[in-house]
């Protein structure tokens, strides 16, 4: 894991005027060399989540719907310069994670889709290999354990709850885990308790620096087993403000902060940008 010395909280307001740009969008400096950037996008009720490496980048999920993907991600990822991706991640078929997909694999050029396992069903999976098709992307399904080709200076493996534990979508959530230098990653779409239990039963090196929280923060979710295998010192969920779920729920956030997690969410905070030379973790706030 990083040094926990040197973790640094900044919060950033992203205001102004770029040159060249529209009124009230302020670019942001390039990418380092060196740095790796997970970047937790406000999208509402609903998952986005871009890294970036050198000139790679990576979506995971790809918000709830059509117009906000239309409105706020492909704004925001060109606003970064994101030209094209590398791979879209899906973790699962639940529409506030799949519900813009298609709007991005029409937009931007897109090499690989990673998808979870073929027996999710939902009528946006058809609209989006189509779209995958049409864009000439490569549909793959990683199975667990799965080490994902995308940058070769991070390690990315792909993990799965056991079959028979599997119950529903969100438990057979594709989860992420990342290690680049001393720094980990761990984005776990919307596992549930019983996946959870799995993963901690079956699985070495669970633990992260950075957590993405399961579920948008649902009580469901974030058992004291599953954080005290990860260890979390920055635990981010993404929700809408003020949605009808009561996501994130406070009993969560207590078990986050009682494991000694710093947490951000992107309701209250807007986007959510942490950065890693792989030792140092800075986390940065950028409301657009």
């Amino acid at each position: 894991m990083a040094i926990v010395g040197l973790l640094l909280f900044i919060a950033l307001v992203v205001l102004g005027q770029a040159v060249g740009g529209p009124p009230g969008r302020a670019t942001p400096p390039p990418l380092p060399a060196g740095q790796l950037e997970l970047r937790v996008f406000d999208v509402g009720q609903g998952d986005a989540i871009l890294l970036r490496f050198g000139e790679r980048a990576l979506l995971v999920d790809a918000g709830p719907d059509p117009q906000t993907a239309r409105q706020v991600l492909l704004p925001r990822l060109a606003r970064l310069g994101v030209e094209r991706l590398d791979a879209v991640a899906l973790t699962h078929a639940d529409a506030d994670h799949i519900g813009g997909a298609a709007d991005v694999l029409n937009a931007l050029p897109v090499s690989a889709v990673w998808t979870a396992a073929k027996d999710q069903a939902h009528p946006l999976l058809s609209v989006i290999e189509a779209a995958a098709d049409r864009a000439g992307a490569v549909i793959e399904r990683p199975v667990d354990g799965q080490i994902l080709n995308w940058h070769p200076a991070i390690s990315l493996r792909a993990m799965f709850a056991s079959p028979e534990v599997a119950d529903g979508d969100n438990n057979q959530s594709m989860v992420l885990h990342l290690r680049y230098g001393e720094a980990d990653i761990l984005l776990t779409g919307d596992i549930e308790r019983a996946a959870e239990r799995d993963l901690v039963a079956r699985t070495t090196g669970l633990e992260a620096d950075v957590l993405k929280v399961a579920h948008h923060g649902a009580g469901t979710s974030s058992s004291r087993e599953f954080l005290a295998a990860v260890q979390p010192q920055v635990a981010i969920v993404s929700a809408g403000l003020g949605n009808a779920f009561n996501h994130p729920r406070d009993d969560v956030l207590r078990r986050l902060r009682g494991m000694g997690a710093q947490v951000f969410r992107t309701d209250l905070a807007g986007d959510v940008v942490v950065r890693t030379d792989g030792q140092r973790i800075t986390v940065a706030l950028e409301r657009v």
